[in-house]
């Protein structure tokens, strides 16, 4: 398997928004503002500063752009935070304002020293996204000010933002239709996925827009569909010659067709094994039984046996221990030879 699907899962995404256009399409086609008209896409600038906190790493992964709009003359500081869990972040307006103030920091330390205690000082405008592609609905609050007790009373005394939400689910074929980026469409649709089937339909589905992707594309959906193969098929393993085409469209679908293929086969044979499994302990099953009912006998026996010792003891004939004992006259016998030696 190629060393490229071992790496963390969030390697995907950050590959697609290292795509200027990708990203871009993503500020048009999901984001929407107003402003986003007076962007300048040729200022955009991909920063390779990260500002997760460790201990949120293994959850969250960020991108983070420059920009100007209105003909250079403002600055502006795209913050796209990855968010990797399945679950919803109840916490993502605090998470998100620890983030904002690392930019923030950041950019201010960066800054000429005169130049911050300028009167007309300004820090760049920082635009928080949250990409989403988790299986929930995000129920998460998408303003700071909503997790403040009180809210409602304190209005604009507190401090606030709001940032943008990219929620996956909520895209199907229409909605990506007018997308700007094709790679950014046929990601949006291969996210969705929930099985490697699934993800095979999207490749199939889009097949025309994958053959018109440019190299660095074709690498980047290569790579994503190679890790996205993985996580919906830990358990399949579809060889270096398949993961080494897997930028090509052919590679990719025969790679998710041995995939689903390999599952198949394991599925089977987990179901054999189940059966076996099955069979084993209704035999185990059985021979307990079995064994419980000769115990069952041997302690009836041994109670009969012990019982004709007592009548035998009180004098009674070999007839009458026979007949009180349920033993066979000749077993009594053996009994009282046995007490007489």
């Amino acid at each position: 398997m190629s060393s490229r699907a071992n790496q963390p899962h969030d390697i995907r995404l950050k590959e697609l928004f290292r795509s200027k256009e990708a990203f871009f399409s993503l500020l048009k086609d999901c984001v929407k503002a107003d402003w986003i008209g007076d962007l300048d896409p040729g200022s955009l600038t991909m920063s390779e500063t990260s500002f997760i906190l460790q201990d949120f790493r293994k959850k969250e992964a960020d991108v983070v752009y420059e920009a100007t709009i209105k003909n250079g003359s403002q600055k502006v500081v795209f913050y796209l935070l990855l968010e990797l869990q399945s679950s919803v972040d109840y916490r993502m307006p605090y998470s998100l304002l620890l983030y904002m103030t690392e930019v923030l920091r950041h950019y201010y330390n960066k800054a000429d020293a005169k130049e911050r205690k300028r009167k007309g000082f300004k820090f760049p405008a920082v635009v928080p996204i949250v990409f989403f592609s988790g299986n929930r609905k995000w129920t998460a609050p998408t303003s700071l000010r909503e997790m403040f007790s009180g809210h409602e009373m304190f209005g604009g005394s507190l401090l606030n933002f709001n940032y943008a939400l990219v929620d996956v689910k909520g895209y199907d074929d229409e909605g990506v239709k007018g997308f700007h980026s094709k790679l950014l469409k046929i990601m949006m649709m291969l996210e969705k996925s929930g099985n490697v089937a699934e993800l095979l339909d999207v490749v199939k589905k889009y097949e025309g827009d994958i053959k018109q992707l440019g190299e660095e594309e074709l690498r980047i959906y290569g790579l994503a569909v190679e890790i996205l193969g993985k996580l919906l098929a830990p358990d399949g393993d579809y060889g270096d010659d398949y993961s080494l085409n897997a930028e090509t469209f052919e590679g990719v679908t025969g790679m998710l067709s041995d995939l689903i293929a390999n599952e198949k086969k394991r599925e089977r044979e987990l179901r054999k094994r189940e059966q076996e499994l099955s069979k084993r302990e209704q035999e185990l099953s059985k021979r307990e039984q079995e064994l419980s009912k000769q115990e069952r006998e041997q302690g009836r026996k041994q109670e009969r046996v012990e019982s004709a010792k007592r009548l035998l003891g009180m004098g009674l004939t070999v007839e009458q221990v026979a007949e009180g004992s349920c033993l066979p006259i000749g077993e009594v016998e053996k009994i009282m030879d046995g007490l007489k030696q």
